[in-house]
């Protein structure tokens, strides 16, 4: 089975993409922010129209979750959140049994997705060479260049501009009762588990492709770019989906035409399969502005900056009555504390000269974490995915995953941490009894006492153990 994607369902004046008619999953919720541009007053205002995309959808027993973080525009974003979704929901993973079978299907999904998108652009791209060629700088100052052709070099930076349009993405696909990631740029996938002490741990299970990941500043210097020629620069991230100007044509971008192959790269990271069991109480998909918020306001410790994050979601678990509320509860709480950040720099005379938020998108599924305070959470208590789990289930955990692309192996530590939040609060599946309440025996010890009491008097029982 397939379907054309793409293109969008038109309706009017307005554009529907297809994956709005797939079957939302009602087990997951979206909290989201749209960007800002601070003032040193403290105003704010939004830069641009949002650039993430979502998808939490459900067919037949499969399950994707998925956030698209387009950066310089939402082409790419909008084109990989219909385009991936048709390659993985529409009968590709059918009698695709084994782990590697799967991920096999998620690498094409992404490949895919990077092939179709460039192919879309080839117009673009005849454009851009058009207009080179009628540049003709033999003699000329830049001045003379800027006043003979202005309109051409208007035309050629907005086409540039066309051209740098990218995304980053994180996914999670769950099909026989298994999690599997897939993620590439700067979006961010955790999962969160209780221990053997009950203790709720997060583990990241993507990884991190942008210039505070030290492997990927190490191979950008092998390529000839310094460190320092990336102050200040817009490179979101170095892997992406798209980018046309990063990859094909980098030659033509300041920061990176010193490079001597493809700064950007189309690799993405591919984990699984995770079986999904009654330890695992929720997921988190996070976009690149998330991530960047986090790391504005907690800098140069990764671990540190998911640790807070969980710790928020499980505060507002308590506290919310929907998971909805939980999302977007969190979301308001980062949106204010990035910008009490900015106020404090203001306050301390440091007057940042630039200083913005992206898009933040957050997206939560629920296992069986407890929401306490959910409406009639006695009848309709979270329902648990992992329930339905075998227990039997086969495969291989990836609590401290290994990166494995394109046949390289690189290993990185496991970022699994404990935080200081207990998941002791159980759902009301437990049927623990409320306070001061007795539990009716289960357990008939009549004869038990009844065999004690005839022992005692033929002085029988041992003197050694106290019966009483």
């Amino acid at each position: 089975m397939r379907a054309d994607i793409d293109s969008v369902e038109t309706t009017g004046d307005q554009t529907r993409p297809w994956t709005d008619d797939l079957k939302v999953c009602p087990l997951t919720a979206v909290g989201e922010a749209t960007n800002q541009t601070y003032r040193e007053d403290g105003s704010r205002i939004e830069a641009y129209k949002s650039r993430d995309k979502k998808c939490l959808c459900t067919v037949d027993e499969t399950l994707l979750y998925a956030i698209y973080s387009g950066h310089n525009g939402v082409r790419v974003a909008d084109f990989a959140l219909q385009k991936m979704a048709a390659d993985l929901l529409l009968g590709q993973l059918n009698g695709r049994s084994t782990d590697e079978a799967v991920k096999d299907v998620i690498r094409q999904a992404f490949h895919s997705v990077e092939k179709g998108y460039f192919d879309s652009i080839d117009a673009d791209v005849a454009t851009k060479t058009d207009l080179q060629l009628q540049l003709s700088a033999d003699g000329l100052s830049q001045y003379q260049i800027s006043q003979k052709y202005g309109n051409i070099l208007e035309k050629l930076d907005k086409i540039n501009v066309e051209l740098s349009v990218g995304s980053s993405a994180a996914l999670a696909l769950i099909c026989q009762s298994k999690l599997y990631i897939g993620n590439i740029g700067n979006c961010r996938a955790l999962l969160c588990k209780t221990n053997e002490f009950d203790t709720l741990t997060v583990t990241q299970l993507s990884v991190d492709h942008n210039l505070c990941n030290e492997e990927e500043v190490l191979r950008l210097f092998r390529l000839g770019l310094e460190a320092q020629n990336f102050e200040n620069c817009p490179l979101y991230s170095t892997r992406c989906i798209g980018n046309y100007l990063g990859k094909t044509g980098y030659k033509d971008c300041d920061f990176l035409s010193d490079a001597t192959s493809e700064p950007v790269i189309f690799q993405p990271e591919i984990v699984g399969s995770i079986p999904v069991t009654p330890a695992c109480k929720f997921l988190v998909l996070m976009s690149s502005g998330l991530c960047r918020a986090l790391h504005d306001l907690y800098p140069g410790d990764t671990s540190k900056e998911n640790r807070i994050l969980i710790q928020m979601i499980a505060e507002e678990f308590q506290t919310q009555s929907t998971l909805a509320g939980v999302a977007q509860s969190v979301v308001h709480r980062i949106v204010q504390l990035h910008h009490d950040g900015f106020m404090q720099q203001i306050e301390e005379g440091k007057k940042p000269p630039f200083w913005n938020r992206d898009d933040i998108t957050l997206l939560i599924r629920n296992f069986n974490y407890p929401l306490p305070n959910a409406f009639n959470s006695r009848k309709n208590s979270t329902r648990s995915f992992a329930s339905m789990a075998s227990a039997s289930s086969t495969g291989s955990s990836d609590a401290t995953p290994t990166n494995r692309s394109y046949g390289t192996e690189m290993d990185y530590p496991a970022m699994g941490t404990n935080i200081s939040v207990t998941s002791s609060e159980r759902s009301e599946n437990d049927n623990f009894p409320e306070p001061e309440k007795k539990v009716k025996p289960y357990v008939d010890f009549s004869d038990y006492h009844r065999r004690v009491a005839e022992a005692r008097k033929l002085g029988k029982l041992p003197s050694n153990i106290d019966f009483d």
